[in-house]
């Protein structure tokens, strides 16, 4: 699948999520970011991440002990006003 950007977090990544959330904030609703990464625990917490932000993850592949997400970025989560 075709993605708008990337972002690696294979080897050392310094604050991936932080990475992650910026590149996110770049692409307009629909778009899709390309996230890959050979830590497990980092797979679980974009699976959470992209959840609780209304973003949706397309597909999920792994190869030699490397995950590759394929995230759609959905509408943004807001806080109830009262």
């Amino acid at each position: 699948m075709y993605a708008d950007k990337t972002v690696s977090c294979v080897g050392i990544c310094q604050s991936p999520m932080l990475s992650i959330e910026e590149e996110m904030e770049t692409l307009n609703m629909g778009q899709v970011l390309q996230v890959t990464t050979d830590k497990p625990d980092l797979v679980g917490t974009v699976r959470s991440w992209a959840g609780e932000n209304g973003h949706t993850i397309e597909e999920e592949h792994v190869a030699s002990g490397v995950t590759t997400l394929i995230v759609r970025k959905g509408a943004a989560a807001t806080a109830e006003t009262k």
